[in-house]
């Protein structure tokens, strides 16, 4: 894999393909090998492909602080990967983590996405005050604020409670090999005490600009650990025009479980 230096830090990438530049953006506990199945398909469609290990994943440099881990800094990453590679303007996919990244990128650097798509994860701003239904969902989000013990906890007995939270992900021994390197699982969970602070289910977050590239939104009805009704309220925070594809019976892992639903989905929008 291809690196670049961006902000004091290392990344490892995907780059393949020749033509209009799309960048995708994983989540937890995923890495750029989440793609591997709209990679070859956009690449074959004429599109290039540029998928980064994002900060704190995969190959790429961990830093050690918390606040490393905010998403402000994350999207200046993503945007510094393309300046690396002469990519002005650029179609963004995110997926779980990478969908707030992306979103943060196509409303606070409007000049850099053309087209946004968004799995699993609404606009920053669709749900002020989670429901009752989204705090039962993110209960874990609780255990992972506390350093040290999250770890611990996670790890135990064959890392027993981070495969109930994957719920059976095909992924699951790749991300517990990941996750085992030195430092790697702090660095992950530090996405959350960065971004998800306790107070946020109590104060709602700092107002996000509307987005105003043409949008699509995805979410799947299987997903246990997010509800529908922030991706549908997105529409109220897109003045481009908004597409909503809901997908019946999947999990939160859409890029691998519904490849070729998705595939299709991003060719036909991109």
């Amino acid at each position: 894999m291809p690196t670049a230096t961006v902000n004091g830090l290392r990344f490892f990438f995907v780059d393949e393909g020749h033509g209009t530049p799309v960048v995708l953006l994983h989540g937890f506990p995923d890495t750029s090998f989440l793609w591997r199945h709209q990679i070859p398909a956009l690449v074959r469609a004429g599109f290039r492909v540029v998928a980064p290990d994002l900060r704190g994943r995969g190959q790429s440099d961990k830093p050690e602080r918390v606040e490393d881990y905010r998403l402000s800094a994350i999207m200046k990453d993503v945007a510094g990967i393309m300046d690396q590679l002469r990519i002005e303007r650029a179609h963004v996919v995110g997926h779980d983590w990478g969908a707030p990244v992306a979103w943060f990128l196509a409303a606070l650097m409007p000049q850099r996405v053309d087209r946004l798509v968004a799995i699993s994860v609404g606009h920053p701003a669709a749900m002020p005050h989670p429901t009752l239904e989204q705090l039962q969902k993110s209960w874990s989000y609780n255990l992972f604020h506390f350093p040290g013990l999250a770890e611990e906890a996670l790890q135990k007995d064959d890392w027993y409670l981070f495969r109930e939270f994957i719920h059976g992900n095909g992924d699951i021994e790749r991300y517990i090999e990941d996750l085992s390197e030195p430092g790697a699982l702090t660095s992950a969970l530090n996405w959350y005490r960065a971004n998800v602070p306790p107070e946020r289910f109590i104060k709602p977050p700092s107002r996000v600009p509307a987005v105003q590239a043409p949008t699509l939104g995805i979410f799947s009805t299987g997903d246990n650990y997010l509800t529908e009704e922030a991706m549908i309220r997105s529409a109220e925070h897109v003045t481009g025009s908004w597409r909503y594809e809901r997908l019946e019976g999947v999990s939160h892992w859409i890029p691998t479980e519904a490849a070729d639903w998705l595939n299709g989905q991003l060719l036909g929008f991109l």
